[in-house]
């Protein structure tokens, strides 16, 4: 498998559409920490000047950059960024698919189990790059605001990984699905952005937990932001979380194997 993620790593690394991406991504974490950083210390400045009149340097009063809080708030709006690498997986697949390479593949060798195989060790790989950015923005924001790093930095960043994984699978599920690059991205967007939710808005109807145990949401559930718990009030526990995010990633893998082992090349 090694060997195969070598050769995924040389059809890749010159492909402009991943350079793009993956820059864009990595100046977004930081970009979308610090800009909510910014916007949040000057709506406290002008709370605490409005009620004191004095002005003066805001405090966390809402906690939101505290030790415990920190690797939350952190993970919370880095995943806002998630559709931007799995953007890159559908182009990557559907790139295969349009230029014969995944058939070529198979002509070399190749079986179909493991041209896909090697695509999900590739997504397993970028959700461990994702996890170590999102670790590393913890790390540069405990420095800006002076607040010390714990372990809880190193479980929320391996829950980042689970995250990652569940986005990145299910866009190559759907790229697996449709083989449309702009079908697949627009479904992908469409989903994650409107219909999720106005599943979780009909389900909630049922059971205000049922929208916990949608396929995206309870991934983003493992890292609720934390400084507002009110408004996670029937939340699962994190162990129930991460069993269903478990379920659903292998859910993917299953099925985007066998959708592509059985259809025609």
């Amino acid at each position: 498998m090694l060997k195969n993620l070598k050769i995924e790593w040389m059809k890749i690394r010159n492909y402009r559409v991943f350079q793009v991406f993956s820059v864009l991504y990595m100046l977004g974490i930081l970009i979308i920490i610090f800009i909510f950083y910014k916007v949040y210390i000057s709506l406290i400045s002008e709370l605490q000047r409005s009620v004191t009149g004095v002005k003066s340097e805001a405090s966390d009063i809402l906690g939101v950059f505290s030790t415990n809080n920190l690797p939350y708030t952190v993970v919370f709006w880095t995943s806002l960024l998630l559709y931007l690498p799995g953007m890159i997986i559908i182009s990557l697949f559907i790139n295969e698919v349009n230029f014969k390479t995944h058939r070529q593949n198979i002509i070399d060798g190749w079986k179909r189990e493991t041209f896909i195989l090697t695509k999900i060790s590739l997504i397993a790989c970028m959700s461990v790059a994702i996890m170590a950015m999102n670790f590393l923005a913890m790390v540069i924001m405990s420095q800006i605001v002076h607040v010390p790093i714990t372990i809880d930095a190193a479980i929320v960043s391996l829950l980042s990984f689970m995250q990652a994984f569940v986005y990145l699978m299910f866009a190559l599920f759907l790229a697996t699905f449709f083989r449309k690059s702009g079908v697949a991205i627009i479904v992908y967007f469409i989903y994650g952005l409107l219909l999720e939710w106005l599943l979780w808005w009909l389900v909630a109807k049922i059971n205000p937990s049922l929208p916990y145990f949608l396929p995206l949401q309870s991934s983003d559930s493992l890292v609720p932001f934390s400084s507002f718990k009110e408004l996670y009030e029937h939340l699962p526990s994190t162990g129930v979380l991460l069993g269903v995010v478990c379920g659903y990633a292998l859910l993917f893998v299953i099925l985007t194997i066998r959708k592509y082992k059985y259809d025609d090349l």
